[in-house]
């Protein structure tokens, strides 16, 4: 009953192991003939589809890696562009406090 499509399986070895374990005859027979009636190459994965799913797992993380790269210099983008924004800031700011702590100054003085 072994085919290519069809694991090797030695049913009267699986049998007595059954048996070992505490199964009786009849039911050591029954898991065994279940066992090896359902139990195929199909249901296996060969050497070949474990390489074509790593492969595809290597173009999957390049690509990820890939995305990962674009949203980094992104990022780094815009932590400069936010550098830039608050030093703008920062400056403005100061000049307006100059020219406000100027004007009441010349306020001050203008009074006396």
């Amino acid at each position: 009953m072994t085919n290519q499509n069809q694991m090797k399986f030695n049913s009267l070895k699986y049998s007595k192991k059954l048996r070992l374990a505490g199964f009786n005859e009849n039911q050591s027979e029954v898991l065994a003939e279940g066992f090896h009636e359902h139990i195929s190459y199909q249901e296996v994965a060969k050497k070949n589809d474990v390489i074509q799913v790593d492969e595809s797992l290597d173009l999957i993380l390049i690509k990820l890696n890939q995305k990962i790269d674009l949203v980094r210099i992104r990022l780094e983008k815009s932590i400069a562009d936010l550098g830039t924004k608050l030093t703008t800031l920062i400056c403005a700011s100061s000049f307006s406090m100059m020219t406000i702590l100027l004007a009441f100054m010349a306020f001050l003085h203008s009074s006396k």
